[in-house]
Parts: C-alpha cells; sequence; structure tokens
C-alpha cells in the first residue's frame, strides 16, 4: 500500500518539481521510495528463486547511488541559488552582444544575473547611452527587460541608464571611496 501511495504522490508532485527545488526533493525522496520497493521486490524474488543472497546488497547500493546522484543535483543548484551565482545556462558574453545590438544601447557594465528561486532570476546592469530624454530611456529599458525575459527567462530586471560623459564607473569601480560633500550633493571620488 505504501508503494502505491508514494507513487501517486510522487506523480502528484512531479508537475511543480521543474520549477519548485521543494517540490524536486519531495519528487526524488519518493521516487526514492518507490525503486526502493521495486528493487527489493524484484531482488526477493530473485534471490528466492536463484539462491543469489549478493543481490540484494548490490540493489541497495545502485538505488542509493541513484537517490545521491539526484540529491547532489538538488544541492548543487540550492547552492548556486543561496550564493546569487549566474545560473549556469546563461551565457552572459552572449547577453551582453544581444543587449548592445539593441538601438540606443552603446555599452553595459555592472551585470549581474542570479535567481531568487529555481524559477525567478532577475538581473542588474548598467547600460550606457547617448544624452537621451527620460521617455526614450524608458524605452531603451523596455527593450532590454523584453529582451532578457523571452532569451533568458529573467523576471526582473533593475537597469540604471549612463549617458556617454557622464563618468559611468562613478559607481563602478568599486577600488575607490565614493563621498558626499557634506555642504553640497556634489560627489568626489578619491583617486
Amino acid at each position: 500500500m505504501a508503494f502505491v501511495i508514494n507513487l501517486v504522490t510522487a506523480w502528484m508532485v512531479k508537475a511543480g518539481s521543474e520549477q519548485d527545488l521543494n517540490l524536486r526533493a519531495t519528487f526524488v525522496h519518493l521516487m526514492g521510495d518507490v525503486l526502493s520497493t521495486i528493487g527489493a521486490v524484484i531482488a526477493g524474488v530473485v534471490i528466492y528463486f536463484s539462491g543469489w543472497n549478493w543481490l540484494d546488497p548490490l540493489v541497495s547500493v545502485m538505488i542509493g547511488f541513484l537517490i545521491l546522484w539526484n540529491a547532489w543535483g538538488i544541492l548543487r543548484e540550492t547552492v548556486d541559488i543561496l550564493l546569487e551565482s549566474t545560473p549556469r545556462d546563461v551565457d552572459i558574453d552572449r547577453m551582453v552582444g544581444e543587449m548592445t545590438h539593441l538601438k540606443g544601447v552603446l555599452g553595459v557594465h555592472d551585470l549581474h544575473v542570479w535567481s531568487i528561486t529555481q524559477g525567478l532570476r532577475t538581473m542588474s546592469a548598467h547600460i550606457l547611452t547617448e544624452d537621451i530624454s527620460i521617455s526614450a530611456g524608458k524605452n531603451i529599458q523596455a527593450e532590454i527587460s523584453k529582451l532578457v525575459s523571452h532569451r533568458y527567462n529573467i523576471a526582473h530586471s533593475t537597469l540604471q541608464l549612463e549617458c556617454v560623459g557622464c563618468h559611468p564607473d562613478l559607481y563602478c569601480n568599486l577600488d575607490q571611496p565614493v563621498h558626499l560633500h557634506p555642504q553640497s550633493e556634489e560627489v568626489t571620488v578619491e583617486p
């Protein structure tokens, strides 16, 4: 009876397991139970008729390796999310190339792409443009957001537009401290 319950429950969570690590871990656990039951029954029948007692530990080890292999994938993806790593299927160089081919984009720097959950990706970037109006900048942001959403499954993008001649490395050069003057709003960077 437990075999049937595990199999039905695994089938129920399978649909959401591609987009949710918790559901995938649950699916792997349930399928591990199902495979363990099937392996034990088959090994028991073969041992009963053949006397090959070594088959029981062999099947157990094989099932254990299968469960470990699936668990390793879940653990690796979990660590990538926690460390805010760039998703493995995102080619940053290609993304930058595609973004710089959009009308009005002169350059891209300080680009970061990471996953918040398995199915939710986000991005931040500095976009170099001509000295343009805010409405023209909004169009560039919309085009970039559309591109990264469709091509890279990035649901949220934070884009900072910088115009040519506006010292775009002001906030990007982390080696130099940035200070505000106490009497004014002027920003200076120590050399």
